[in-house]
C-alpha cells in the first residue's frame, strides 16, 4: 500500500459507439480559469483549455436512465498524467488523461449513471491542465466474463482449488467482505476475530468479514531476526490459519524489504531510511536473463525462498491463501516498479517459478496488481496470476461502487480473470456495485490499528450494518467451512497453467564492477544542455530505449530536471540528415530521485507535424537533452539500453561516455565514469574536436577550423531531412573559416561538414 496515496483514478481507450451523442466543450460554461482555443485537430477547429477551471457541459438528454460511457476526447501535452473529476448530480469518478502525442487528441471513458431527461455534466479540476475538444455520451454496454475453471497452477493443492473455485463461483453474484490487520502487540494468537482491526469491523457492522489480511513486511529485511519483527511474523501467520480453520480466506500481501535493507519505499517515496535497492543490476546487462552470480540477484532469491518456508508451513496445515505479491505494479514508491513493465515483469515471474517450481509452494491463489489500468501492460503474463485486483482510496464517506475502474479492467485485462479491490478506504456501497455492474470479487479496507488515516472508521455504521447485512455480501458467518465445501463446476474455460521456464536462474555471468557516467552541469539556460554519443549500433526491431539516471542536483525552477532523446540519422552517403527526436514526452526525475526512463523509438515528427519511422538501422548519433533552468549538479545515466537487448551504452569504459554537444560546452563541466559510491573511475573531460579538425557554432556564425586545404562542404539541413541552404562547397585553405547564418530563418537545423580531415554534425538552433 502507499501510505499516502490519494484516490487512483481510472482511463478508458476506446471508441463511442455510433448511438453516441456529441457535446462541443467550446459550448460548455466555463469556470475559473479555463478558456477556449483553436486546433486544425480539433472538432470544428476549437477546443477548450481546461488549465485550472471547470468545464460544465448542461442539457445533456438522455431517454432512459441508466448506466453510460461518457467519453472525453483530449489532449494532454502538459507532460505527465493528469487526474480529473467527471461529475454527475453529485456523483463523481477520478478520471486519469494519460500523456498524447503532440497535437493530437484522443480518447478517455469513465462510465455513470445516468437520469431520464436533463442532466449536467462537469469536468471538474483536480491536477487541470487538460484540453478537451467534445464528449460523447452512449449507453454502456457491460461484456460477459469468461473465467477459467481452475487456477494457474497446475499443482495447486486441493485447498487452493477449493479456495479458487469458490472465488470463482461468487464472481459477479457476491461479493466477499475483508478487512487488513496492522498492528499485532495487542493480537493474542489463537483467533484471527479478536484482531483488533476484525473487531473494528464487528463494531461497526455487526458481523465479521469473511476475508482477513495480513502483511509479510517484517518477514525479510535487516530486522528480520529481531524479536518484535519475528513476532509479527508469527501473529500473521497465525490469523491466516486461524481464519481458514473457521472458513475464512487469508489474503497475503508482501511489502517486501529486500536483502538487508530496513525499507521498501524508494527515494520517491515519502519516509526516512528509504531504499535505493535496484534489481535491475540482478540481470545480465541488457537483457531481463538473471544474472545468478549477482549481489542482487542473490538478495532477491534469498527473500523470495524466506517467505516460500511460511508458505510451505500453511501449506503443510492444509491452508490455502490469496497471494498478492510486488502490489501497485507501476507506482514508484515501491522498489519492484522503478524499472521498466519487462523488468517487472520479469520480476513477478521470477517470485512466481522460484516459489511454485523450485520451492514447491502450491498452496496459492496469485493475484496480480497494477497500479492502475494503465499498467496492465506490466503484465507477468496470464498464466502467472488467477485474479486482476486494484487498490482504491475514496475519501471518508463516499461509498461510490468504482464501476469506473472496474470496467476499465475489463476492457484492458480482459474478461478471463477475477477481479477484486484488493485495497480501500471506505466501502463501497452494495446497491452502487450490483446497480452499476462492478461486481468486485471482494473489498479490503485497510486498518484502523496504525496511521491517523482510520480507514475501517471512513465508513460509517449504519452503511457497515446495511452492507454486511445483504445477501450479495459474504461475511464469516456465511462461509460454507472448507472441509464442508464442495467444488461446483460454474466456469466451463479450460485455462493454460503455469510451466516451468527457467526464469528463477537462468543465466550467470562473471562478476564485473558497474560503472556509470557522471555528467556535472552549471548554471542551465532555457536551451538546456546536450550530450551526445556518435557510435549507435543497428536497432532495427527494437520498440523503445530505457536509460537509469540519478539526478543529484539542484536549483532547477521546478526542483526537477527534463530529459529528451533523439537520434541523427547517418546522411553521409544521401546527403539525408534528419534528426529523428522520440515523440515520447520525455522524463522527468525529480531532485534527488532515481528514475528509469522508457522513450519510444518508434517514429519521429518532422517540422512539418508528419510522423515517420525512426531509421534505426543506419543512425549516426544519439543525444540526450537535459533541460532546467538554473540546474547545476551531477547527473548520473547508467545502461542505455534497447528493449531488443541491444545496449547502446553500458557506461561501462570511456569509449562507452557522451561528449558535450558544441553549443553546449558552456553548461557542462565535466563527463566522467564513476562507480556506485560515485567515485570518479576515469575522467573524460568535456569533448572536443581534435585540434587539427573542429566544427563549433555560436550564435548566427558557423566556425569550422582544419589542419590542412581540400574540398568542403558546409550545409544546412532540415529536421525533416531536406537540405535547406550551403554555406561553402569547394577548395577551402588550411585555418579557420567562418560562414554565416543571418539568412536562416528561426528554427532548429541540423550543419554538417564534409571534406579536409573532418566529418561532423552539429543539431542548431537560430534564434
Amino acid at each position: 500500500m502507499n501510505f499516502t496515496k490519494t484516490i487512483l483514478a481510472f482511463g478508458l481507450a476506446a471508441a463511442a459507439t455510433a448511438s453516441a451523442a456529441q457535446y462541443e466543450a467550446e459550448n460548455a460554461t466555463l469556470s475559473g480559469d479555463a478558456a477556449s482555443g483553436t486546433s486544425t485537430e480539433a472538432s470544428g477547429g476549437k477546443y477548450v483549455k481546461m488549465n485550472g477551471g471547470d468545464i460544465t457541459f448542461s442539457n445533456v438528454s438522455i431517454d432512459k436512465a441508466g448506466q453510460y460511457t461518457i467519453t472525453i476526447h483530449y489532449m494532454n501535452n502538459y507532460g505527465g498524467d493528469k487526474i480529473n473529476n467527471v461529475e454527475v448530480g453529485g456523483t463523481s469518478s477520478q478520471v486519469s488523461f494519460p500523456v498524447t502525442e503532440k497535437g493530437k487528441f484522443t480518447d478517455v471513458e469513465t462510465v455513470l449513471a445516468l437520469a431520464a431527461g436533463e442532466n449536467t455534466i462537469a469536468i471538474t479540476n483536480s491536477w487541470g491542465w487538460i484540453d478537451v475538444d467534445y464528449i460523447d455520451v452512449s449507453p454502456y454496454q457491460a461484456k460477459a466474463f469468461d473465467l477459467c475453471n481452475a487456477p494457474v497452477t497446475k499443482t495447486a493443492t486441493p485447498s487452493a482449488v477449493k479456495l479458487y473455485n469458490f472465488l470463482v463461483n461468487n464472481f459477479g453474484k457476491k461479493t466477499i467482505s475483508g478487512v487488513m490487520t496492522g498492528n499485532m502487540d495487542k493480537y493474542t494468537m489463537g483467533d484471527a476475530t479478536q484482531h483488533e482491526d476484525v473487531q473494528t469491523v464487528y463494531k461497526y457492522g455487526g458481523k465479521y468479514p469473511a476475508l482477513v489480511g495480513v502483511d509479510l513486511m517484517n518477514a525479510t529485511g535487516a530486522n528480520k531476526d529481531q524479536d518484535w519483527f519475528k513476532e509479527y511474523t508469527a501473529k500473521t501467520v497465525d490469523i491466516a490459519k486461524s481464519i481458514w480453520a473457521k472458513g475464512g480466506i487469508p489474503a497475503i500481501t508482501w511489502h517486501w524489504r529486500p536483502g538487508e535493507e530496513v525499507e521498501f519505499y524508494t527515494v520517491n517515496g515519502n519516509k526516512t531510511n528509504n531504499t535505493d535497492f535496484d534489481f535491475s543490476t540482478a540481470f545480465l546487462k541488457g537483457t531481463t536473463t538473471w544474472d545468478t552470480l549477482s549481489t542482487a540477484y542473490k538478495a532477491i532469491t534469498g527473500d523470495i525462498d524466506l517467505v516460500s518456508e511460511i508458505f510451505l508451513d500453511l501449506q503443510k496445515a492444509g491452508v490455502a491463501a490469496i497471494f498478492r505479491p510486488l502490489h501497485e505494479s507501476g507506482g514508484n514508491w515501491f522498489w519492484w516498479s522503478t524499472n521498466t513493465g519487462k523488468q517487472f515483469a520479469a520480476l513477478y515471474q521470477l517470485v512466481y517459478e522460484r516459489m511454485v517450481f523450485k520451492n514447491g509452494v502450491n498452496n496459492l491463489v496469485w493475484d496480480f496488481n497494477p497500479q492502475d489500468a494503465s499498467k496492465i501492460s506490466w503484465t507477468p503474463g496470464e498464466t502467472y496470476y488467477d485474479v486482476l485486483s486494484v487498490d482504491i482510496y475514496n475519501k471518508a464517506n463516499d461509498h461510490q461502487s468504482n464501476s469506473a475502474a472496474f470496467i476499465d479492467f475489463t476492457n484492458k485485462g480482459g474478461t478471463n480473470k477475477i477481479i477484486s479491490l484488493s485495497e480501500n478506504g471506505p466501502i463501497p456501497d452494495v446497491d452502487n456495485m450490483y446497480n452499476e455492474g462492478a461486481t468486485w470479487s471482494w473489498w479490503m479496507p485497510w486498518y484502523d490499528s496504525w496511521g491517523s488515516d482510520k480507514h475501517i472508521s471512513q465508513t460509517s455504521a449504519s452503511v457497515w450494518q446495511k452492507n454486511l447485512a445483504d445477501e450479495r455480501i459474504i461475511t464469516l458467518d456465511e462461509m460454507p467451512g472448507w472441509d464442508n465445501y464442495n467444488e461446483a463446476a460454474s466456469a466451463t474455460k479450460v485455462c493454460a497453467t503455469s510451466t516451468a521456464n527457467a526464469k528463477y536462474g537462468a543465466g550467470s555471468a562473471e562478476e564485473v564492477k558497474n560503472l556509470m557516467m557522471a555528467v556535472t552541469y552549471t548554471a542551465l539556460n532555457d536551451s538546456g544542455a546536450n550530450i551526445e554519443l556518435q557510435k549507435v549500433p543497428n536497432l532495427t526491431g527494437a520498440k523503445t530505449v530505457s536509460l537509469k539516471i540519478t539526478n543529484n542536483g539542484s536549483g532547477g525552477a521546478d526542483n526537477g530536471i527534463w530529459v529528451g532523446l533523439a537520434f541523427v540519422r547517418n546522411g553521409m552517403k544521401d546527403d539525408a540528415w534528419t534528426w529523428e527526436m522520440s515523440t515520447s514526452t520525455g522524463c522527468w526525475i525529480n531532485d534527488g530521485a532515481t528514475t528509469t526512463c522508457e522513450f519510444d523509438i518508434t517514429k519521429y515528427e518532422d517540422d512539418d507535424k508528419v510522423e515517420h519511422p525512426i531509421d534505426l538501422d543506419n543512425l549516426f548519433s544519439v543525444t540526450l537533452m537535459v533541460a532546467a533552468v538554473g540546474f547545476e549538479g551531477t547527473v548520473i545515466f547508467d545502461d542505455l539500453v534497447a528493449d531488443n537487448g541491444k545496449v547502446i551504452s553500458a557506461f561501462d569504459k570511456k569509449t562507452e561516455l557522451f561528449t558535450a554537444a558544441t553549443q553546449s560546452k558552456g553548461h557542462i563541466a565535466k563527463i566522467e565514469l564513476v562507480d556506485e559510491t560515485g567515485k570518479s573511475a576515469a575522467i573524460k573531460p568535456v569533448a572536443a574536436a581534435s585540434a587539427a579538425a573542429k566544427l563549433s557554432v555560436s550564435g548566427k556564425t558557423v566556425s569550422l577550423t582544419t589542419a590542412k586545404a581540400g574540398m568542403v562542404a558546409v550545409e544546412v539541413f532540415g529536421m525533416n531531412g531536406k537540405r535547406v541552404a550551403t554555406l561553402y562547397k569547394g577548395n577551402l585553405a588550411a585555418g579557420t573559416s567562418a560562414f554565416s547564418l543571418a539568412d536562416m530563418p528561426k528554427g532548429r537545423y541540423i550543419v554538417r561538414v564534409k571534406g579536409a580531415g573532418l566529418a561532423a554534425t552539429q543539431p542548431i538552433l537560430v534564434k
